[in-house]
C-alpha cells in the first residue's frame, strides 16, 4: 500500500530520443483510495445452491427459495457498484458495493460489522447516495468481488477483513440461510460461492 503522500498515479506517455516522458492522471486520486466508476454498475440477483436467492427484508439479509415470478421483486435485485482501487496489495477481483432496496422501499448496502468478537455482515440503510471516493483502502461496504477460477461463480472478499468471505449457512428455519461473513482458510469453500444472474 502506499504510504507516501508524494506517489503519483502515472501512465506511459512517449519516448523522445532517451528521455521517457510520463503523464499525470488522477491527481485527486491517492493509490489506497477507493474510487467510484460512474459507468460501471450492474443489477444482478445473487443465488446459492437449491435455487436460494439473497434477499432484504425487515429482518436483514437472508437466503429464500423463489420462483421466476418471485424474482421480479426489488428485494433480490443487487445493484453492483464498482469501483477503482490502485492499492498494489489488493486481492484479485474488482472492488464493489453491493445495494439493495426492501419491499418498504428503503435502500441498503451489504456492510461488514463486529458484534463483540465476532465478524457479521448485515444491512445498512442507505440515508445518501454511494460516495463518489473512499480514502481508505478498507471499508465496511467494499468487497473484492473475485471470479472463482474454472467456473462462472463468483466470491466476496471483504477488503475491511482480508480473507473473509461473504458466506451462508443454515437459519433457525429450513427453508431459509443466513448471509453470513465466514473467514476462508483454503482457496475454495463452496459455502462462499455464488452465481450472479441477470435480472
Amino acid at each position: 500500500m502506499a504510504s507516501n503522500s508524494e506517489c503519483k498515479c502515472v501512465e506511459f506517455a512517449i519516448v523522445d530520443k532517451e528521455d521517457i516522458f510520463f503523464q499525470v492522471e488522477h491527481e485527486d486520486f491517492e493509490l489506497d483510495d477507493f474510487k467510484k466508476e460512474t459507468k460501471k454498475c450492474f443489477q444482478k440477483m445473487i443465488k446459492i445452491k437449491n435455487n436460494r436467492f439473497l434477499v432484504v427484508d425487515e429482518e436483514g439479509l437472508k437466503f429464500k427459495e423463489r420462483n421466476k415470478e418471485q424474482c421480479k421483486a426489488d428485494d433480490c435485485r443487487f445493484n453492483i457498484q464498482v469501483y477503482r482501487n490502485n492499492d498494489i496489495d489488493r486481492p484479485r477481483g474488482s472492488a464493489v458495493i453491493l445495494s439493495v432496496t426492501s419491499p418498504c422501499k428503503q435502500t441498503y448496502m451489504v456492510c461488514c460489522e463486529k458484534n463483540g468478537d465476532q465478524k457479521a455482515v448485515s444491512a445498512k440503510p442507505l440515508e445518501q447516495p454511494l460516495p463518489d471516493q473512499i480514502g481508505s483502502s478498507k471499508h465496511e461496504a467494499v468487497f473484492f468481488m473475485e471470479l472463482i477460477p474454472g467456473t462462472s461463480q463468483y466470491r466476496f472478499n471483504s477488503s475491511l477483513w482480508c480473507s473473509w468471505y461473504l458466506s451462508f449457512e443454515d437459519g433457525p428455519e429450513a427453508a431459509l440461510m443466513k448471509l453470513v461473513l465466514r473467514k476462508v482458510h483454503k482457496d475454495v469453500d463452496e459455502n462462499c460461492s455464488m452465481d450472479l444472474l441477470t435480472c
